[in-house]
């Protein structure tokens, strides 16, 4: 749970609470999208998958809600005004990540895309990949409420799950446009992996800004 004993959030409990419940809520988009993804991959779109796409669309409006009222609290209480633009960045980058996720399932549960077999295992290491620099994204969002310091213990964590997301990406890509499918068909892979690297990289992007807000709150 964010700790705020050394946060200048600790004049509001409610502010406290939104902010917590907002980044439980893009977690669990995460988790619902990689376990969604690996079903889809090892057994088709079932009556899980939607489920999980529910699941996925349920967090992501939630997170949408809450980042529009912390939003409207912090200016309309006047708070951290000196970082509240910083925060509401930080909120809506991963607020996008959630919004990927959720256009991304949604785009696999109508096409259906069919990723060659020999590939499921490869596909399945870049998603986890991808997954996981979106994961360490948000637990360095909750260290950067608590003690912004140490938000550099886990940055390099995103880019190391961002750079190997992107090397099995390059050899899935590969693969595929080497083997003998129609056109169409490697085109319309190719779209689906890049989808994922995306979140990778929109993943890293977001650990990159939260760096520089980490540095501007600890001097």
């Amino acid at each position: 749970m964010v700790d705020f004993n050394f946060s200048p959030f600790r004049t509001t409990r409610i502010l406290q609470s939104e902010i917590q419940e907002f980044l439980d809520a893009v977690s669990m988009a995460i988790l619902a999208y990689q376990e969604g993804m690996i079903a889809y991959l090892k057994e088709g779109w079932l009556e899980a998958s939607e489920e999980k796409l529910q699941q996925i669309s349920s967090y992501e409006s939630r997170g949408d809600n809450l980042r529009t009222h912390i939003g409207s609290t912090l200016y309309t209480e006047m708070l951290l005004p000196d970082t509240a633009a910083d925060v509401l960045s930080l909120l809506s980058d991963l607020d996008h990540l959630a919004d990927r996720m959720s256009g991304h399932f949604t785009l696999v549960g109508i096409e259906k895309p069919e990723f060659p077999a020999d590939c499921n295992g490869a596909i399945i290491d870049f998603i986890c990949h991808a997954c996981s620099a979106m994961e360490h994204t948000v637990a360095a969002s909750r260290i950067y409420f608590r003690d912004p310091k140490a938000v550099h213990d886990q940055i390099h964590k995103i880019h190391y799950h961002e750079q190997e997301a992107e090397k099995i990406a390059i050899r899935l890509l590969k693969s595929i446009f080497a083997g003998n499918y129609p056109l169409e068909r490697k085109c319309h892979l190719r779209d689906h992996l890049l989808h994922i690297d995306q979140l990778a990289n929109q993943a890293d992007e977001a650990g990159d800004a939260l760096a520089i807000y980490a540095v501007k709150r600890s001097v």
